[in-house]
């Protein structure tokens, strides 16, 4: 079983990502949150991975995470009647904390904006993982978030809690940050444009100043 793999994404594509490991270049299936989150990191890189192989598949099926909250997400996502491992790992196009959050708070339509979810899709997550949440969002869903949102009037406004979430990702698992220093880059940047829509641009207004 593959389990780590550590090396440089040498070829990306829609799903996944070639990373080469060593002499080896492995073909990755990744989420859409965890390749956007990829898109903008640079160097070496680490990913938890899970070996898929049944009697359905014509090959093995290699899939890769960020990190040990994304594979969680992807084990209990799989395990909702009707989904399954391909689509699982497709729904994640928001980053793990916030799917969570979404299916806490019982929010069909938050959950709705995931690839490939409907509303009988939605209302099936909800009522099949709602009491199988982790520790972590159980403690905190009820509690106000970490970035508030902007207020109505600003129509070009940062963006969904998932586009932060990856940025603080990037900064303190890809760049070494500590969460608190890469807390402080992000709310100044935001204050600095809070018209940022997507990860790519909150990275790149964040390292365009820094952090003192």
């Amino acid at each position: 079983m593959i389990a780590r793999l550590w090396g440089v994404v040498e070829e990306s594509g829609t799903e996944s990502v070639i990373l080469r490991a060593g002499s080896v270049g492995y073909r990755v299936l990744l989420s859409p949150h965890s390749l956007a989150v990829l898109s903008v990191s640079a160097g070496p890189v680490s990913l938890r991975t899970f070996l898929l192989w049944s009697e359905h598949q014509e090959s093995p099926l290699l899939v890769g995470f960020l990190d040990a909250e994304e594979e969680e997400l992807f084990h209990e996502l799989r395990r909702v009647g009707g989904l399954g491992a391909t689509k699982a790992i497709r729904m994640i196009s928001l980053a793990p904390r916030e799917i969570w959050q979404s299916i806490a708070a019982g929010d069909v339509t938050r959950l709705r904006k995931l690839k490939g979810v409907g509303e009988t899709t939605a209302r099936k997550l909800v009522s099949e993982l709602r009491d199988r949440l982790p520790a972590h969002v159980s403690q905190s869903s009820s509690g106000s978030a970490p970035f508030p949102e902007p207020s109505p009037a600003t129509d070009a406004a940062p963006k969904a809690p998932g586009i932060v979430d990856s940025v603080m990702e990037i900064l303190t698992r890809q760049f070494g940050h500590s969460p608190g220093e890469a807390e402080k880059m992000i709310r100044r940047a935001l204050s600095r444009n809070s018209a940022v829509r997507s990860v790519e641009e909150l990275f790149d207004e964040v390292y365009r100043h820094g952090v003192d």
